[in-house]
């Protein structure tokens, strides 16, 4: 009997070291500008949440004035807090970047991406990498560790046009690239992360 636990303790203590090792899982969830990336994710975190899967990360939540996008909301995935993360600039003012962006949305997503906050959930959600992160900018410093961060699975929200300057950029190859207006998204994004079965 005391070998019996012996070995299962061994085990247990082997698969911890692993699991310590394992590299993230990385998804990309892309699809042109405004065609339902988020609301795809958006859905697999409350299957994920049924599931009592620990989630983590931000989601981008789109804001409309007269059939337009007028800003975003930031969600903290860990504690459900929203708060204003960006509003569309006026058109003489517009540069490269539609959107200007509040400090303390800004402030509340990097509090969202700290490792701390992102160390005890299974699944990490950036919502988006785009092209401020490939300049450098935006959530671009909070990636490096969070990719670190061992046996984790990520969605990362990210235009078509940016796939493989955000793949390069970050070192890595996607386990899946997943399109949200392909008809069996969900289904493809289950099976891409494969945190359960739907």
């Amino acid at each position: 009997m005391a070998e019996k636990k012996a070995g299962l303790l061994e085990e247990i203590e082997t698969r911890m070291e692993e699991k310590k090792t394992t590299p993230p899982t990385i998804v990309l969830v892309t699809s042109p500008q405004h065609t339902g990336k988020s609301t795809l994710i958006a859905r697999y975190v409350e299957l994920c949440r049924r599931h009592q899967i620990a989630v983590a990360g931000i989601l981008a939540e789109g804001l409309w004035e007269n059939n337009r996008r007028s800003g975003f909301n930031l969600v903290d995935l860990s504690s459900g807090i929203r708060v204003p993360l960006a509003f569309r600039r006026a058109e003489k003012s517009r540069a490269k970047i539609a959107f200007e962006f509040y400090a303390q949305g800004m402030h509340a997503g990097k509090r969202a991406l700290d490792t701390d906050r992102c160390a005890t959930a299974a699944l990490i959600v950036v919502d988006e990498v785009g092209k401020l992160e490939v300049m450098g900018q935006g959530w671009a410093t909070c990636l490096p560790a969070l990719i670190e961060l061992p046996a984790k699975t990520h969605i990362w929200a990210v235009r078509s046009t940016l796939v493989e300057p955000v793949a390069e950029r970050w070192g890595f190859t996607p386990r899946a690239v997943v399109d949200a207006r392909a008809p069996d998204a969900l289904n493809d994004l289950i099976d891409a992360c494969g945190l359960f079965r739907g």
